[in-house]
């Protein structure tokens, strides 16, 4: 890359920037942050139904979820200008539909893998609606790699805690991870009616992508700006939200890497399209169902054990949390008080003085794997405040289990109407 190659860059960089101002004045984006701030005052509703807390932290969520979003959009729009992805803008459209389409029969197919592998099957096999396949697939890639990087970020952030049962029907412990992102992106396009001076001069190398029936030479791309919304929701039932954000993120971003290598590819080849067509679709699909199959069917890691008490999380704030106790640490001792069960733990609390000694075991995990056990005291100050902070796997009695509800509208709707039929 030359330096008036670079200058280019640099001087179209610029320009995203300039233009991602622009978007954070549409009232789309901001309708988007109202309902980002909904979905997670409404986990905010289902953590106080379940453990009797009140959560404080939407709009702290909220404000983090759009300062990331921005943070990615800009990424993204930088990735998709260097390669070249190019749409109608009625393109755009088309995949909102869809998305919203199918998530009528199944929640997780609102995103763009399903969307986009089924419109460009289509596309490719009737030749309506007529789109660039490669472009297309590149787009759902680039969109998939700023959503893998988010959630490396942030996946893990003020997870929900939960009961649940998993596929043996064990009560377990875990946590509900979701996260939305608004995502301001610059999009290319082509335009008629403007001067070259007004437009873009891009260096001879690009576009990565071969734009096809497009002559880069003779056609004029501005940048238009939009916004699309990304989300995750996931359980972490064997590892901590950390571990698995971080899987997650690591196999999210395999799976974007090699679409994007095959929507390159099939810009030259276009026998390839659709192997990236398919790819879309049943490679994010395997993503979802391994992740799942891992946690539902692997050995749980929040449960009763023998040792003392497993906390499942610990309020923030909270006085057990200023002491430094955290999800997954089992209690053993208050003071000189050993500690086997819930009520040890709460007998204990109405005779120890304040503040007292806490005794607890903490594992260290490296490389998946429990390496080492730990046992560690801390001194917690109980002063005035009623409540610890302490929130306990299951298995003690009294706990409210969530049931995740798996079929979408146009699924239960079709259930309801077998179970008429049937009577």
């Amino acid at each position: 890359m030359g330096v008036k190659g670079l200058e280019t860059l640099v001087r179209v960089a610029w320009q995203i920037v300039q233009l991602s101002g622009y978007v954070l004045l549409s009232p789309i984006f901001w309708v988007l942050v109202l309902i980002i701030g909904y979905q997670y005052a409404r986990m905010g509703r289902i953590k106080t139904y379940l453990f009797g807390v009140r959560d404080s932290s939407v709009l702290r969520v909220t404000l983090i979820s759009i300062l990331l979003g921005i943070a990615g959009g800009l990424l993204g729009s930088v990735l998709m200008v260097l390669f070249g992805v190019t749409l109608p803008q009625e393109g755009i459209y088309y995949i909102l539909i869809l998305a919203v389409v199918l998530m009528l029969v199944h929640p997780r197919f609102l995103c763009f893998a399903y969307a986009g592998g089924l419109l460009s099957i289509i596309s490719l096999t009737l030749g309506v609606p007529r789109f660039n396949v490669p472009h297309l697939m590149a787009l759902v890639a680039i969109l998939h790699l700023i959503e893998s990087i988010l959630i490396w970020c942030s996946g893990h952030l003020d997870a929900l805690p939960i009961y649940t049962r998993n596929t043996r029907d064990q009560e377990v412990g875990g946590f509900n991870l979701q996260k939305f992102w608004p995502v301001p992106l610059i999009v290319l396009t082509i335009t008629t009616g403007i001067t070259p001076q007004e437009g873009l001069a891009m260096p001879e190398w690009w576009p990565l992508l071969n734009p096809g029936e497009i002559d880069p030479v003779n056609s004029i791309f501005t940048l238009v700006p939009a916004v699309v919304g990304l989300g995750y929701g996931e359980l972490a039932l064997t590892v901590s939200p950390r571990q698995r954000s971080e899987r997650s993120a690591q196999i999210l971003a395999l799976y974007s890497f090699f679409l994007l290598s095959l929507a390159v590819a099939a810009s030259y080849y276009p026998v390839l399209s659709w192997a990236a067509a398919l790819f879309a679709p049943l490679g994010h699909e395997f993503v979802v169902y391994r992740s799942q199959r891992e946690e539902m069917e692997g050995a749980p890691r929040y449960l009763r054990t023998l040792k003392g008490v497993m906390l499942l999380d610990v309020i923030r704030p909270s006085p057990a949390y200023a002491a430094g106790l955290r999800g997954g640490d089992v209690i053993f001792a208050l003071g000189d008080r050993p500690i086997r069960s819930r009520l040890d733990l709460v007998q204990a609390l109405y005779s120890v003085p304040d503040p007292f000694r806490v005794g607890y075991w903490r594992t260290h995990v490296l490389n998946r794997e429990e390496v080492s056990e730990k046992q560690c005291w801390t001194t917690l100050y109980r002063s005035e405040v009623e409540s610890l902070g302490l929130i306990l796997v299951p298995g003690y009695g009294g706990e409210k289990y969530l049931e995740f509800q798996t079929a979408g509208h146009f699924s239960r709707w079709i259930a309801r109407w077998k179970a008429r039929w049937q009577r």
